[in-house]
């Protein structure tokens, strides 16, 4: 099994992503031959985005992650690839972020730091001065 983790920076996968796969997608090699290497393995990608990009939504049709990935892992190297979509991951810290989604799409709120007691006291050893 393969696990992949691919927020969505602007649209689309992180530069450091996409340089892995350039680096794997190898033709002739690794993909686009008769057997893939990765043919009829389970692929698993965790996408994540800060608010959503399902029908109905605002940005609906703008998400670019899914499409290239379907494209270049599940054609270009083969797995089975399947999808595991977190959304609204933003919309416990962002105000403005319309609210009108199902709650199963959101985000679980982010819970509040209790006190800190020793706020102020150090229990640093401090540095030797020079």
């Amino acid at each position: 099994m393969i696990l992949l983790g691919a927020p969505m920076y602007d649209y689309a996968i992180p530069s450091t992503f996409k340089a892995w796969i350039d680096h794997v997608f190898a033709v002739g090699r690794t993909s686009m031959t008769e057997h893939p290497s990765l043919a009829g393995k389970p692929a698993i990608v965790v996408t994540s985005r800060g608010g959503s990009y399902q029908e109905g939504a605002p940005q609906h049709g703008n998400d670019h992650v899914q499409s290239y990935l379907r494209q270049a892992l599940g054609t270009g190297l083969g797995p089975d690839v399947t999808f595991i979509v977190p959304e609204l991951t933003l919309a416990p810290t962002v105000p403005a972020m319309p609210i009108s989604y199902p709650s199963s799409r959101r985000a679980a709120p982010i819970p509040s730091r209790p006190p800190n007691p020793t706020a102020g006291s150090c229990p640093c050893v401090p540095l030797p001065s020079l």
